[in-house]
């Protein structure tokens, strides 16, 4: 009976979970349809490049650029990263150009959806792709967020950023992300016929504000975590945490409560920007390993925050 109920609360996390991804790359398409590709904002991701794409003679059109592109990574995440890796992008996969598409068609029956055509901000004047880098970045973000609550990935140009960083040792994945995006960005600004780069500060504009809301969002406002990671590979994620993300571990020996097994529990404290960095040193280190997660309030000592003056209060 025990089991039973237990499976039907894994099937409703999992329905839950899945509408969260859904939801969340629904946002992020709308953000993007509605404000980022009309302004023409290259802010990086499956976006910026079918902005670029839109320069010049061949004017492919977006939606396309972005549906073929997302399919190719995903493959190219299944190639490299193998299929655990891509069963959290499917969802996004197949939702995210279905959703594009979607919102083009409410956007063409209902014309006053579409910011650009609004009599007292007609056209592209600075105030109008101003308010589209914040609000699209706002809607992207958010999105972003939404799906990582449900435990899924946006996929797109972050796939060949964690490819890189599979066969480059030394680069952490946030690393390899600010290297796509910023080679995006780039590409924005050299594709472009006039050169303008105030457009591609809005593009950087929007992108920031997008990993705002994440932060706000996803990660809510400490940007501290504690993690215990039981495993059997103790030594090897040491050392990797040690060499990759320069944060000291400390290890306890701990017993399994029905195994009665002895154990190694590794317990680290890290940053927001290292999150992505310590689940992947895990998970390529041991898949079985059990690792929980906490946001800490506070942390302070070396490498954090000072502890302060001892004499303070006294």
């Amino acid at each position: 009976m025990k089991k039973v109920t237990l499976d039907k609360k894994q099937i409703i996390k999992s329905i839950k979970n899945t509408l969260l991804v859904i939801l969340g790359t629904f946002i992020i398409a709308l953000g993007t349809e509605l404000f980022i590709l009309p302004a023409s904002l290259v802010t990086g991701g499956l976006a910026g490049i079918a902005v670029c794409f839109k320069y010049g003679e061949a004017n492919i059109d977006s939606e396309f650029v972005i549906t073929v592109a997302t399919v190719l990574l995903f493959f190219l995440g299944l190639i490299f990263l193998g299929w655990r890796f891509s069963a959290k992008t499917l969802v996004s996969t197949i939702t995210y150009p279905i959703s594009l598409y979607l919102i083009k068609w409410i956007v063409a029956e209902l014309d006053f959806l579409l910011i650009f055509n609004s009599p007292s901000l007609s056209g592209h004047t600075p105030i109008m792709v101003l308010l589209s880098s914040l609000f699209g970045g706002v809607l992207v973000g958010a999105g972003c967020a939404t799906t990582f609550l449900g435990g899924g990935s946006s996929g797109g140009v972050d796939i060949v950023a964690f490819i890189l960083c599979k066969y480059i040792k030394k680069l952490k994945s946030s690393q390899g992300i600010f290297i796509m995006d910023s080679a995006i960005v780039i590409a924005g600004f050299l594709f472009n016929p006039e050169h303008d780069f105030a457009l591609c500060l809005e593009g950087v504009l929007s992108a920031f504000v997008a990993a705002i809301v994440i932060d706000k969002v996803f990660i809510g406002n400490s940007k501290m975590f504690v993690a215990n990671i039981i495993t059997d590979k103790c030594d090897e994620i040491t050392d990797d945490i040690i060499n990759k993300i320069d944060r000291t571990t400390t290890l306890f020996s701990v017993i399994g409560g029905y195994t009665k097994n002895d154990k190694k529990m590794i317990m680290v404290s890290f940053s927001m920007n290292e999150y992505n960095e310590l689940v992947r040193i895990v998970y390529q280190r041991d898949r079985s390993a059990f690792m929980t997660i906490s946001r800490a309030h506070e942390i302070k000592g070396e490498g954090f925050e000072p502890l302060g003056d001892s004499n303070e209060g006294s």
